[in-house]
C-alpha cells in the first residue's frame, strides 16, 4: 500500500494527469449535449487504476490535491468547447463546500479565465459519505444561484440513493452503468429506468444513461425515453472534444424516429409539429441593443429564438429583454453584449413528432417564470418553429373531447372507430405488429347469476389488468361487451399475454362468493335455456402477427382471426395462442 501512496504523490507532484473527454449526446437526434472530463495518468511508468487512484487519495486525505489537478487540467481545454456545450466536472461531495473550491469558481475567477458558469456542470460523486450535510446543501444552492449545473452521478449503484436527489434537486441525474448494463434483457431494470424517466419528467430534470455499450441497450433506452446517453458504444473518451460519429447519430435518429412513430400511432393527440408556427429568430452574435430596438418597433415580436447553424441554442421573451435593459445600469451593462449572453440556454425544446399531450405535460412542469412561454419545436435536430401554450391547450382539449365521443363509457378505453383505425394502420404496413383479442369465458353466465353491476366490475378488472401489464405503449381498446383488443408494435406478445392471465386469475375469484369458489363453478342457463354448470371465468386470447404472413386485405385478416378466436374458445380454462 505504501508503494501506491508513493505513486499517488508522484502523480500529484509531477502533474502527471491528462484529461480526456467523453461525449454525452441526445438520444433524440444524436446532438452532443456536453462532455464528461475524465482523467488519465500521463506517465506510463506510474501505472495505477484510475478508480483506485481516487480511493487512495480519499484514504490519505489528498482528494483535494488530486481533484484540483484533474479539474485544472480539464479547464485548460475549455476555450475549445462550443458555446452551446456543457463540461461535466467530477466533484467529491465533501469538496464542493470547501472554501478553497468556492474561491476557484467565483464569477470573478471565471471571468478572468474566460469561462461562463452556464457551461459548467458539477457532477457530484458519492465515493464517501457527506460529512456536513447542511454545508453541502448550502453550497449546492450557492452554485445553482451562480448558474452552474448540478448532476448526481451513479444513481442506481451502491453509492447514490434517492435521498440525495430529493435534497439536492439536481439539474441532471446519471443512471449508473450497473443499471444500464444489459437493460434490454432485464424487465426489472426497464421498470426501474421507466420510474426514473417518469420522475425526471415530473421534476424537470434531464436523465443521462451512462455506460451504453451495445446497440440493444441504446434501443431500449431510446424506447424508454431517456434524454441523454454516454458510453463506449456512442463515443470513446478523447483528448479533444469530438462529437458522435455520423453513423451513431443516424442510428439514434432512426431508433428515435421509429419509437416516436409507434408512440404517435397510439396517441389520440396531434404531433406538436403540426401546431407550430415559424417564430422569430436571431443570430447568437447579434448585439442585444440592435434586437432591443427591432422589438421595440415590432409589437408582434413577443419572443424569439437564438439559432446557430439551424440549431436552437437560446430563447428569450420580450419581457425578459426589457428587464435586462431596465434599471439604472441595465442598458449600459447589457446593450453591447451578444444576445446569446442574455438569452436562456435552458428552455423547453421538443421533437416535431412528439404528441401534444406529452408536450403539455412537460410544459406544465416548468418553473413559474417559464410556465407560459412558447415551446421550441425541432425536426431532425434543427429549429422548426414555436408553439404557444394557447394553441397547445386548445389542441389537447379538442383531442380529449373527440376521444370521449368514441370511447367505452365503462372502461374509458377507445371504442370501435378508433380500434378500426389502429388495425388498418398496422395490417397494410411492413412494420412488425401483433394484434391480440381477449374474450372472457363464461361471462354471460356470471352476468346472469351475479347481475350487471358485478358484470361491469369484471369488465373493469380486465381493462385494468390489460393496462397494468402494458410497458411498451401498447394500444388497448374495448370492442364492446366482454371483448377487448391489445395491439403490439412487435411480433412477440407471449410474455404480456401470460402476465395478463396470471393477474386476472389471481383477482377474478374476489368477484365470486366463497361457496362458488369452493365448488369451482356456478349454475345458470346457457344460450338455449338449458341449466348448466359454468366454471370460474377465464380468458381466451387469440393473436395474429405478421412475422410469418402478410395480409393483403382486411377481409383475409378478419377471417384468420375469427377462426383462431373460435379455436381458443374451445379450450378449457385460460388459454392463448399467437400465430
Amino acid at each position: 500500500m505504501k508503494d501506491k501512496y508513493r505513486l499517488l504523490d508522484q502523480i500529484i507532484e509531477g502533474h502527471f494527469i491528462t484529461p480526456v473527454f467523453q461525449p454525452i449526446a441526445s438520444l433524440k437526434d444524436g446532438r452532443t449535449y456536453g462532455y464528461e472530463a475524465l482523467s488519465r495518468i500521463s506517465n506510463p511508468s506510474l501505472s495505477m487504476n484510475i478508480e483506485e487512484m481516487f480511493q487512495i487519495a480519499d484514504e490519505c486525505n489528498k482528494s483535494w490535491a488530486l481533484e484540483t489537478l484533474c479539474r485544472t487540467k480539464a479547464l485548460e481545454h475549455l476555450e475549445c468547447l462550443g458555446m452551446d456545450k456543457k463540461l461535466f466536472l467530477n466533484v467529491n461531495a465533501n469538496i464542493i463546500y470547501d472554501k478553497k473550491f468556492q474561491e476557484g469558481f467565483t464569477k470573478q475567477k471565471l471571468k478572468e479565465d474566460g469561462i461562463d458558469s452556464d457551461n459548467i456542470i458539477f457532477e457530484i460523486t458519492e465515493r464517501v459519505a457527506v460529512t456536513d450535510g447542511e454545508a453541502f446543501l448550502g453550497s449546492i444552492n450557492h452554485y445553482k444561484n451562480q448558474k452552474y449545473g448540478i448532476a448526481i452521478d451513479d444513481v442506481g449503484s451502491c453509492y447514490s440513493g434517492l435521498n440525495i436527489i430529493a435534497s439536492v434537486k439536481p439539474n441532471l441525474i446519471k443512471l449508473s452503468t450497473e443499471l444500464v448494463r444489459d437493460i434490454d434483457k432485464s424487465e426489472t431494470k426497464q421498470l426501474l429506468c421507466q420510474a426514473m424517466v417518469d420522475f425526471s419528467k415530473r421534476a424537470g430534470t434531464l436523465l443521462i444513461a451512462e455506460g451504453i455499450e451495445t446497440e440493444e441497450e441504446l434501443k431500449t433506452l431510446i424506447r424508454l425515453r431517456v434524454d441523454l446517453g454516454q458510453g463506449f458504444f456512442l463515443g470513446f473518451p478523447e483528448k479533444t472534444f469530438k462529437e458522435l460519429p455520423q453513423d451513431k447519430i443516424e442510428l439514434i435518429k432512426k431508433h428515435h424516429g421509429r419509437n416516436h412513430n409507434l408512440f404517435n400511432q397510439n396517441s389520440i393527440y396531434p404531433v406538436i409539429g403540426l401546431l407550430s408556427k415559424p417564430g422569430y429568430t436571431f443570430s447568437p452574435n447579434e448585439r442585444a441593443e440592435v434586437i432591443y430596438e427591432t422589438i421595440h418597433f415590432s409589437p408582434s415580436i413577443t419572443e424569439f429564438t437564438i439559432v446557430e447553424n439551424e440549431t436552437a441554442i437560446g430563447f428569450m421573451t420580450k419581457n425578459a429583454l426589457s428587464e435586462a435593459f431596465g434599471g439604472r445600469y441595465g442598458f449600459s451593462l447589457n446593450s453591447k453584449k451578444r444576445i446569446s449572453q442574455l438569452a436562456m440556454a435552458d428552455f423547453l425544446r421538443v421533437d416535431y413528432y412528439m404528441p401534444a399531450d406529452h408536450v403539455s405535460s412537460l410544459a406544465m412542469r416548468r418553473t413559474f417564470e417559464q410556465l407560459y412561454s412558447p415551446i421550441v419545436v425541432e425536426k431532425e435536430g434543427n429549429y422548426w418553429g414555436i408553439v404557444t401554450i394557447k394553441d397547445l391547450l386548445e389542441a389537447c382539449t379538442k383531442a380529449e373531447v373527440d376521444t370521449a365521443m368514441h370511447s367505452n363509457p365503462l372502461t374509458r378505453l377507445p371504442g370501435n372507430l378508433i380500434i378500426e383505425q389502429e388495425i388498418l394502420s398496422r395490417v397494410f404496413e411492413e412494420e412488425p405488429y401483433c394484434i391480440t383479442y381477449y374474450d372472457i369465458d363464461n361471462f354471460k353466465a356470471y352476468n346472469d347469476v351475479y347481475g350487471f353491476k358485478n358484470g361491469d366490475m369484471m369488465l373493469a378488472l380486465v381493462a385494468d389488468t390489460l393496462k397494468n401489464c402494458a410497458i411498451n405503449q401498447e394500444f388497448i381498446g374495448h370492442i364492446g361487451g366482454d371483448d377487448f383488443i391489445v395491439i403490439f408494435d412487435t411480433h412477440d406478445a407471449k410474455d404480456y399475454c401470460q402476465n395478463v392471465i396470471d393477474q386476472f386469475s389471481s383477482k377474478v375469484t374476489l368477484l365470486y362468493h366463497e361457496e362458488d369458489i369452493t365448488k369451482g363453478y356456478i349454475t345458470s342457463k346457457n344460450r338455449h335455456g338449458v341449466t348448466e354448470n359454468f366454471p370460474i371465468a377465464s380468458l381466451s386470447i387469440a393473436g395474429i402477427s405478421n412475422k410469418n404472413i402478410h395480409y393483403e386485405t382486411i377481409d383475409s385478416f378478419s377471417k384468420e382471426i375469427a377462426y383462431l378466436k373460435k379455436k381458443c374458445k374451445r379450450q378449457s380454462g385460460n388459454y392463448f395462442e399467437i400465430i
